[in-house]
């Protein structure tokens, strides 16, 4: 199943470490603080665990969703697609409804 991660932490260095641990699992950045790709639920019990553990007790949110592929195709994507910066040399182009 895709796992759709999304967070608001004000902390840079923590909001850096979460966007990481993200990509370590395969993820792709869809939004400057969201997430989306396949997970298994092992995989995504670690990845919870991991963010858990990056969050710790400071300030902020972390939210997994599991999103089935039926209902990943009535995704409504409105405007332009989120691009990675070019210094990460990842550009992201989704399909449009």
């Amino acid at each position: 199943m895709k796992t759709l991660v999304v967070y608001d932490i004000s902390d840079d260095g923590i909001r850096l470490e979460v966007s990481e641990k993200c990509k370590d699992f395969g993820l792709s950045r869809i939004q400057k603080s969201a997430f989306l790709g396949y997970l298994d639920s092992s995989q995504r019990k670690e990845l919870a665990s991991s963010l858990s553990r990056i969050l710790g007790g400071e300030d902020g949110n972390i939210q997994l969703f599991v999103i089935c592929n039926p209902d990943l195709t009535l995704r409504i994507s409105i405007g332009k697609p989120f691009k990675e910066s070019p210094d990460e040399g990842v550009v992201i182009v989704w399909r449009r409804l």
